[in-house]
């Protein structure tokens, strides 16, 4: 059985290893959201003036393209935020003492796992039982 499964807590040493790592983390989904408001609010101020200026001066196809590329844009704006409320609650679990058990068994989650997952909150034999 691996050394991290005998404990039921993260050492200290462990738990700045996982809060360097999530706020890293944190910090670029923090980078990839302000990129993608910058180009949703680019893309809505560029339309309207357009608009304003021409109602015809898109084709058809482009005024589609730029809306599909708009609902891409919020689909990972709201992606990220989600992650970004994820990696939150993680720094909450590390300051309370809670990060890295898995809520359902109590076991320890693999490191590596936390490394890939850093806000999971399950263990990998959780994460896969079957539900029902």
């Amino acid at each position: 059985m691996p050394e991290n499964l005998k404990k039921k807590k993260w050492s200290n040493e462990d738990l700045d290893y996982f809060k360097t790592l999530i706020l890293k983390k944190r910090e670029e989904t923090i980078r990839e959201i302000k990129r993608l408001e910058s180009i949703t609010v680019n893309d809505n101020t560029r339309q309207d003036s357009t608009t304003l200026d021409s109602t015809y001066s898109y084709h058809m196809a482009d005024v589609g393209t730029d809306s599909q590329e708009r609902e891409k844009a919020f689909l990972w704006l709201s992606r990220a935020n989600k992650y970004l409320t994820h990696m939150n609650q993680a720094l909450e679990r590390i300051k309370n003492g809670e990060y890295g058990v898995c809520i359902e068994c109590g076991e320890l989650i693999l490191k590596e796992r936390l490394e890939e997952v850093p806000h999971t909150q399950h263990c990998v034999k959780c994460k896969n039982k079957p539900k029902g």
